[in-house]
């Protein structure tokens, strides 16, 4: 009877040991879930401020080129204006994608690096449990 009883101890032990790694294995996820979010949540939010930017800028170009072709005396001239404003428009179009992909592609790498510390972490602790 008392080893059944100790057995039971035992069991009841291990059992509450678990329970209580899992509650803490789940609380640190949703910690780190929280961070992450955290951060895309700031990179979105320079992503729109770096867009209407981008719009307060195209709005700006707008209307120099419209002053631009409203200057035009020749078809030359309008050639010309034409040539140089596609150039420019297209050089600005490429550095201000370039910009975007560089914000977009480290908000990712700042919000994957807590999930993936984390991950990393949840399998060492996993395979020392399991070693033991």
């Amino acid at each position: 009877m008392q080893d059944t009883n100790e057995q039971m101890e035992k069991m009841t032990s291990t059992l509450m040991q678990a329970a209580s790694d899992m509650n803490t294995m789940m609380r640190d996820t949703m910690n780190v879930t929280l961070q992450s979010v955290s951060i895309m949540t700031k990179g979105c939010g320079e992503l729109c401020d770096s867009l209407s930017s981008l719009v307060q800028k195209n709005i700006d170009q707008s209307t120099k080129v419209v002053q631009s072709l409203s200057s035009v005396t020749s078809v030359n001239d309008l050639v010309s204006t034409q040539n140089t404003v596609l150039k420019d428009n297209f050089d600005s179009m490429i550095s201000d994608l370039n910009n975007l992909s560089q914000i977009s592609s480290r908000v990712a790498q700042q919000a994957a690096e807590p999930v993936t510390k984390h991950v990393n972490d949840s399998i060492s602790k996993i395979s020392k449990i399991k070693a033991a």
